[in-house]
């Protein structure tokens, strides 16, 4: 019976084999099990064989085993190892690919800077961020995370971010925290926010508890993430930039004929005030808006080709008359629309303010819906203006008798749900609410019957 369970020394060696699935399974933690299993199985062999035990035959016949096991379980672990590694690395890609886009897909340069903090955040390079900007010289904490969270849009303490950090070229260690209690014994870094031609944006601060250095990995996804917000960054300044360039220009044309129609003085103003207001409780977006801006700066553009005599006549004009200066829209929208930049929700408003809402308007006649939004929105702040404002051939109108006049043109020459929409804005069921106007000569507001005079703009 004992000899049944007997195997030659060479055969014991290999007692190990049929472990293999189970080590290569679990790895290292098989062998809590393995190796005690095989060494009394290997040691039942020697005992249940022979009477006597020669230590000298077990060993040999357990070493190869052990280390045959061990070697097969070190691999396995490599295996997991490298697996975890790349699983990681593929974490760490997709959440750089992630913020990346967040970056360039933002809107406005708040939201850039917000999606910026939120993937270098996720990527867990540090806790504490901050996006410092200067202002007048002074660090400015535009952003945050973590414990700097506390200093978002106040100034830093004392430090030495002017004259380091900002000077920098890519991610350099070093204490950029000076004056901030917390941060004593923090591992802290900074990665400078550069445009194009290294002109300097704003710095990025990332801190961590204790003396952990930044790996080659983390300097390198910090540094790629703020390569892209400076560019998108730098070009949404640039834009703004030119975007001012082009308000001014539109805005000089339109103050143009102001200066030649003298009896229109503060009327591009308050109009495009009133439209923009308006838009607004409308739910339009940053784009239209500024579209509508822009053609209620222009809207009456094409009265630089009405002669004088038209233009200025302060009798009833003749059918002819009337006929050359309806003609203005149409005059303006063609000079206009050799204007590249100008979209075309722009040249609309220049083209259709005079349009009808019962389809009586000119210059195409277009009803209801027909006309475009802006078109229309801004037909109901130019009604507005001209009953508000005096003329020689009249006088201002009061503030009940333009209201009563607003009503009265609803469904007629303006869109119903605007007009209402616009009168709830100038006067609130109590009576308080005002309509601020810019007004050139006295820089006061307009006040409408039961209200108090508003507050300087």
């Amino acid at each position: 019976m004992v000899s049944v369970f007997y195997l030659p020394g060479g055969y014991q060696v290999f007692t190990f084999l049929f472990m293999i699935p189970w080590v290569w399974q679990d790895g290292w933690r098989s062998l809590r099990w393995a190796v005690p299993f095989m060494g009394l199985l290997v040691l039942a062999q020697h005992l249940y064989a022979r009477v006597s035990l020669e230590p000298e035959n077990l060993l040999v016949t357990l070493l190869p085993g052990y280390a045959a096991i061990g070697f097969i379980a070190w691999l396995r672990e490599r295996d997991w190892r490298n697996k975890r590694e790349l699983e990681e690395s593929l974490r760490y890609m997709n959440l750089l690919e992630e913020g990346s886009l967040s970056i360039s897909m933002a809107a406005d340069p708040l939201e850039l800077t917000e999606n910026a903090m939120t993937a270098l955040h996720n990527l867990g390079i540090a806790p504490h961020l901050a996006f410092v900007r200067f202002r007048e010289g002074r660090p400015v904490v535009v952003s945050a995370r973590g414990a700097l969270e506390r200093y978002r849009g106040r100034h830093l303490p004392q430090q030495k971010l002017s004259s380091l950090a900002s000077l920098t070229d890519t991610f350099v260690v070093g204490n950029y925290l000076e004056g901030i209690p917390e941060s004593v014994g923090w591992s802290t870094a900074a990665v400078p926010i550069s445009a194009r031609q290294k002109r300097p944006l704003g710095v990025v601060i990332l801190a961590r508890e204790g003396s952990k250095p930044f790996q080659p990995k983390e300097k390198a996804a910090a540094n790629s993430l703020a390569r892209i917000m400076g560019a998108q960054l730098g070009q949404m300044e640039a834009l703004k930039q030119l975007e001012d360039a082009y308000d001014g220009t539109l805005r000089a044309l339109g103050l143009a004929l102001e200066f030649r129609d003298h009896e229109t003085q503060g009327h591009t103003k308050r109009v495009v005030a009133w439209a923009d207001q308006l838009a607004q409780d409308v739910g339009l977006d940053a784009s239209m808006r500024k579209f509508l801006r822009w053609g209620a700066y222009l809207h009456d553009i094409g009265k630089l080709s009405i002669a004088d005599h038209i233009l200025r006549k302060p009798g009833k004009l003749t059918e002819e008359e009337w006929a050359i200066m309806k003609s203005h829209v149409t005059k303006g929208w063609e000079m206009l629309s050799r204007v590249p930049f100008l979209p075309q929700e722009t040249l609309e408003v220049v083209r259709h303010h005079h349009e009808n809402w019962d389809g009586t308007g000119y210059p195409d006649g277009l009803r209801g819906q027909d006309i475009p939004i802006l078109a229309r929105i801004f037909a109901v702040v130019d009604t507005f203006d001209a009953l508000y404002s005096p003329r020689p051939y009249k006088r201002a109108w009061k503030p009940a008798e333009i209201i009563e006049e607003l009503k009265r043109l609803k469904g007629k020459k303006l869109d119903p749900k605007l007009v209402d929409i616009f009168i709830q804005r100038i006067t609130s069921p109590s009576g308080k609410e005002v309509l601020e106007v810019a007004n050139p000569s006295r820089g006061i507001g307009v006040q409408l019957e039961g209200t108090t005079p508003p507050a300087q703009a």
